[in-house]
């Protein structure tokens, strides 16, 4: 059974939240097994874009939230229509030091017969992710990030 329009919404609802929240062992039951996580961009200038597994995207996106004292993503819009929804999420990173970075991103998922996100695409705004991933780079500051900082 698909899921509805309200469930679709509400579990897309809950996976943003748990990113907000830092619950990154609860995060891959969102996905179906052979869920594509595609990122916007020409992957021969961008190491980043293109079609990549859940485990590598779910291990950038912890590290680089994982850089900040504090870090949020909030839902800015999210639309459902059966097992699709389209989210546009504000992800805020504080600290370390007087860091604040803003990333305006929207997403667009397709859900399994079970619920399960078995597609997601997502369109970052690079040049705010360059910008900050420079600016840990020039505060000597790594953690556990595995992002690169990409060409433009």
């Amino acid at each position: 059974m698909k899921a509805s329009r309200l469930s679709s919404k509400s579990i897309i609802s809950a996976y943003i939240g748990c990113i907000s929240r830092r619950q990154w062992n609860q995060i891959p039951s969102y996905f179906a097994a052979n869920a594509n996580w595609w990122i916007n961009g020409n992957p021969a200038r961008n190491p980043q874009a293109g079609d990549g597994s859940v485990a590598s995207r779910l291990l950038n996106v912890q590290s680089l939230a994982d850089n900040f004292d504090t870090y949020s993503l909030d839902i800015l819009n999210i639309v459902a229509e059966r097992d699709s929804v389209v989210a546009e999420v504000m992800g805020t990173g504080r600290g370390p030091l007087d860091l604040v970075y803003v990333n305006n991103v929207t997403m667009s998922f397709v859900l399994d017969r079970d619920g399960k996100i078995a597609s997601l695409r997502e369109y970052p705004d690079f040049n705010e992710l360059n910008w900050v991933l420079q600016w840990f780079h020039d505060h000597g500051i790594s953690g556990n990030s595995t992002h690169e900082i990409v060409s433009r």
